[in-house]
């Protein structure tokens, strides 16, 4: 074996086996949102459903990356990444003394909260768009930090000390729908809407031909900090 092969064997040895560790471990976080999905589908329907039973409450999967939750007319998906992630140079958590102690803490693992209009996914109205509520990075350890809106945004940010638990599975949940509720549907400037093409009206099938989507403008809670 010469040197560059000694190398490679021992990137892939080390390195890409971590990578691998994390993939697992990201999957069985996953696994746990969708059970407390289930859990607080179970919780709503109890409580809604005998109230108004024409307001949706659906937890339904996807494959086995994706967990859709419906509630009325928003719907939350929750999505893992298949791949493990590092950070750009600026980013703070490079500057962790956690991190820099063993920089193979920074690698993670990747799960996605996105926000639609029921009617969207409903009738695939492939214009319309979704919004980043927020996203988790867990690493080898099961530490974890969030980036967001709202509580989210704030919250989990303490990534040398905080462990991903199902407790607080469940309050991330319960705060990225109680940030959709108030997350309003606004109608659309008269400017952005007067003119459609023959195409979009073709492809809407009678539906409406504008993207439709709450608001314009996404930025994560660390790049607001900067």
């Amino acid at each position: 074996m010469n040197a560059n092969t000694k190398e490679i064997s021992e990137i892939l040895l080390h390195k890409s086996a971590t990578k691998q560790f994390i993939y697992r471990n990201t999957m069985e976080y996953f696994n746990e949102f969708k059970s407390q999905l289930k859990s607080i589908e179970k919780e709503l329907k109890e409580s809604v459903t005998p109230a108004n039973e024409n307001v949706k409450i659906e937890c339904k999967e996807e494959g086995q990356f994706e967990v859709r939750f419906q509630f009325s007319g928003d719907v939350l998906v929750f999505n893992m990444h298949t791949n493990v992630f590092n950070f750009e140079e600026v980013h703070p958590v490079l500057k962790l003394g956690y991190v820099r102690e063993n920089p193979m803490r920074a690698y993670c693992g990747m799960i996605e909260i996105y926000n639609f209009l029921a009617d969207s996914l409903k009738y695939n109205r492939i214009h319309d768009l979704g919004y980043l509520i927020g996203r988790l990075f867990i690493n080898m350890e099961g530490n974890f930090f969030a980036e967001g809106k709202g509580q989210i945004g704030f919250l989990y940010q303490d990534f040398q000390a905080q462990k991903l638990q199902s407790e607080t599975i469940r309050n991330i949940i319960e705060s990225s729908i109680k940030y959709a509720l108030d997350f309003d549907l606004w109608a659309p400037k008269m400017e952005e809407v007067l003119e459609i093409s023959v195409l979009e009206k073709i492809q809407q099938q009678g539906m409406v031909a504008h993207k439709t989507g709450k608001r314009l403008g996404f930025t994560m809670s660390w790049q607001e900090n900067q």
